[in-house]
Order: structure tokens, then sequence, then C-alpha cells
């Protein structure tokens, strides 16, 4: 669980499917999205919380990146 401090800063901790979604994304990018979408619907920029850069092996690198265009409805 991630402390009072790092949710502040908008640090995330990735949740058990965007885990399964590194590893089938390696080199990629994980997205955490706001609402429900389909897998081809279009997911509008401001409904992007943020993300995580996934590395060649399909783990998730590094710090949680939010957008600064999400808005939360």
């Amino acid at each position: 669980m991630a402390s009072m401090t790092q949710e502040k800063r908008g640090a995330k901790s990735p949740l058990p499917g965007e885990v399964e979604e590194a590893k089938r994304n390696p080199g990629g990018w994980v997205y955490r999205i706001a609402g429900a979408f389909g897998p081809n619907d279009s997911v509008p920029p401001d409904a992007i919380v943020g993300a995580w850069k996934v590395d060649t092996h399909g783990v998730i690198a590094g710090e949680f990146i939010p957008n600064p265009d999400y808005r939360q409805k």
C-alpha cells in the first residue's frame, strides 16, 4: 500500500491486472484508465490517469508517471 506522501505526489502502485498487462507488452507501456472502455474503443486523453514503462522482460520499471491532462469525473 502506498503511503499518504506517495499518494499526494501522484505515486501509484500497479494493480494485479496492470502487472499482467506488462507481461504481455515487454518494452512498452501500461496505462491506468479511468472509466469503462472496450479493447477497440478510443480512450480520451483526459481518461488516462497515467502510465508505467515496461522493461524488455515485461516487468514494470520505474515510477508511475501521472498524466497532467487527466480529469477525474
